[in-house]
């Protein structure tokens, strides 16, 4: 009997020491830095291209007017940031397929949100910071950065 109590007794010692050195081997890990991401910096779009982003009905939405694109790009990516009278941030983001076209307008960017044909418009809002990033059929890219005051 007590053959069997000393075996019991080992195993559970075994038992333990193995638990106890799993737990401190998985516990300890290895600090690891964080590798940043590179930034890719891209250059500015050719000064032959001009942008407008005028106002609209009572600043509810704007005209964005690009000419002078070079033959090389096919499409061009917008982003309007804004601030609404509320002081809420909002945004707009798209992109024009540009087939070619050496000039292009946009009047269709409404400052708020729309769904089933119905627009709620954000008001109050006094200037937009307009980005665009021209992407032409080699891969490359240029951007156009402004803010505008309405």
């Amino acid at each position: 009997m007590i053959k069997i109590i000393i075996a019991v007794v080992i195993i559970v010692v075994l038992i333990a020491a193995v638990v106890t050195v799993k737990i401190k081997l998985f516990s300890q890990t290895e600090e690891v830095e964080p590798t940043p991401t590179p930034t890719v910096v891209l250059p500015t779009v050719s000064e032959d291209v001009k942008v407008e982003l005028l106002p609209k009905s009572n600043n509810t939405a704007v005209v964005l007017k690009i000419s002078g694109i070079p033959s090389d790009i096919e499409s061009v990516e917008y982003e309007l940031t804004y601030t609404t009278g509320a002081g809420l941030p909002r945004g707009v983001l798209g992109k024009i397929q540009v087939r070619g076209e050496k000039q292009i307008t946009r009047d269709d960017i409404v400052l708020g949100t729309c769904s089933s044909g119905k627009c709620v418009y954000d008001t109050g809002v006094t200037s937009v910071s307009l980005s665009l990033k021209f992407n032409s059929t080699s891969g490359e890219s240029s951007i156009f950065q402004k803010t505008y005051s309405f």
